[in-house]
């Protein structure tokens, strides 16, 4: 039998957690992760992140996740350090490519196409990871370029360096990037098929990459309708998808239905979620909107897992 994954959370906005922190720090939830877009009426998220390591002391803590086109390495390795020895070792880079475009030219940033934006992550990462290191001896790519040794410190407390986490949702370059460089791939309201499918194109990358397949860890994120029916998490997907492609995102990467969306009461979910596991998912991440929210998953779910 498979084991249960991890139940996490994560807040789109950020207002309704911060007289909650201690509350979640205390439930059963494995991670707490905010999203990190310029576009959204938001707080900087690792900011945010800084704020709500000093509030906590067990809880994860991360982006689900932050788009790599509109950071720098440099800047966002000390983010991510700084809510990593706040925190005593808990942070989690979650990182991808970037896709609304609504995110990109209004705020000043350029939108290279997806091949670019991939590249962009792929030398980022990189040099993050030799930054996490303690020190960079120069780097010359595309896109990032480093002239000379530079000292990073302080160091963060996970070693070799923050759990760092790729959102992709589908097998390609992205995954690819994944294979080398992170300890696990996060996907976005895929129901179990879905993830089944990219589980062999992930092995074997991982396995190319000289890597062994259990070295990238497959997470998901997906939403819930707490006491409704299958109709009910249909229409859910279907809307969120119609929203994503308004953003930019693509066909190909937004086919929803409702095996991504949690639904019925609480025992009705812990068996969707099994399903997960099944395809080997270690962690699932429950999109909440509100306390309320929360604290029932926590009940009805979590606990039980």
């Amino acid at each position: 039998m498979a084991t249960a994954p991890k139940i996490s959370i994560i807040a789109t906005q950020q207002d309704w957690v911060n007289d909650h922190l201690q509350t979640l720090d205390q439930s059963s939830f494995n991670a707490l992760y905010i999203a990190d877009h310029p576009s959204f009426a938001t707080t900087d998220s690792w900011s945010w992140l800084a704020y709500a390591a000093g509030q906590t002391t067990r809880i994860k803590l991360g982006t689900h996740v932050t788009g790599a086109s509109f950071h720098h390495p440099t800047r966002l390795a000390k983010q991510v350090t700084t809510v990593d020895n706040l925190s005593n070792g808990r942070a989690v880079l979650g990182i991808g490519t970037g896709y609304e475009v609504k995110d990109y030219a209004p705020y000043g940033y350029d939108m290279p196409d997806f091949k670019g934006r991939v590249a962009y992550m792929d030398e980022m990462l990189t040099v993050m990871r030799q930054l996490f290191s303690g020190s960079i001896d120069g780097f010359d790519g595309q896109y990032l370029k480093f002239k000379g040794k530079a000292e990073f410190a302080p160091l963060p407390v996970q070693k070799p360096y923050p759990t760092i986490m790729v959102g992709l949702n589908m097998a390609g370059l992205a995954m690819q990037v994944a294979a080398r460089q992170a300890d696990a791939i996060n996907t976005w309201q895929l129901g179990p098929s879905a993830i089944d499918a990219i589980r062999g194109p992930l092995a074997d990358a991982t396995i190319a990459a000289g890597r062994k397949p259990e070295d990238v860890a497959i997470t998901c994120d997906v939403l819930m309708v707490p006491n409704a029916d299958f109709a009910a998490a249909e229409a859910l997907a279907h809307q969120i998808r119609d929203m994503a492609r308004g953003w930019g995102r693509k066909e190909s990467v937004t086919q929803w239905e409702a095996d991504g969306v949690l639904h019925g009461d609480g025992d009705a979910m812990c068996e969707q979620i099994m399903r997960f596991a099944d395809v080997g998912v270690s962690e699932i991440t429950v999109s909440v909107s509100d306390i309320d929210q929360a604290l029932w998953l926590n009940a009805e779910v979590a606990r039980k897992l």
